[in-house]
């Protein structure tokens, strides 16, 4: 029962340590993309994608970076401030859904090949994608 009991916890920690641990693809792209920030990777997996944040100095946001697992980087994205949310998209947003306050959240999602364009979640949780232009863009 011992010698049971403690392979269980072995194969446990092992699990949990996999999980925690990009494979190396992911991270040899983590390292080639973003130099600066490897030695304070932490990793998870979201939706069959590795997951990993750090906190941009130069900006002061934090930034969510996806990997498949062969290391190809799914998406970015970062927290934004709404003031640097170009003219078309906050003109969009008074326009369109009526609003005129800071009552939303915005982040910036980047995929590589296709831009970026905004998520604003509006009161209530609703999320709106509108690209540069203010133009609705589908998400999924």
């Amino acid at each position: 029962m011992t010698f049971c009991a403690g392979s269980m916890m072995l194969f446990a920690q092992n699990r949990d340590y996999q999980r925690n641990t990009a494979p190396d693809a992911v991270r040899r792209s983590w390292e080639r993309e973003y130099p600066n920030y490897r030695d304070n990777s932490t990793w998870d997996m979201q939706n069959n994608q590795w997951h990993t944040r750090y906190m941009d100095r130069d900006h002061n946001r934090n930034v969510d970076v996806y990997y498949d697992r062969y290391g190809h980087r799914v998406r970015m994205q970062s927290e934004w401030n709404r003031n640097d949310l170009p003219a078309r998209v906050k003109d969009r947003l008074r326009r369109r859904y009526h609003y005129m306050n800071d009552d939303y959240n915005v982040y910036r999602i980047e995929r590589p090949g296709r831009g970026f364009f905004f998520q604003i979640t509006l009161g209530g949780n609703r999320k709106v994608y509108l690209d540069q232009y203010g133009r609705e863009v589908r998400y999924y």
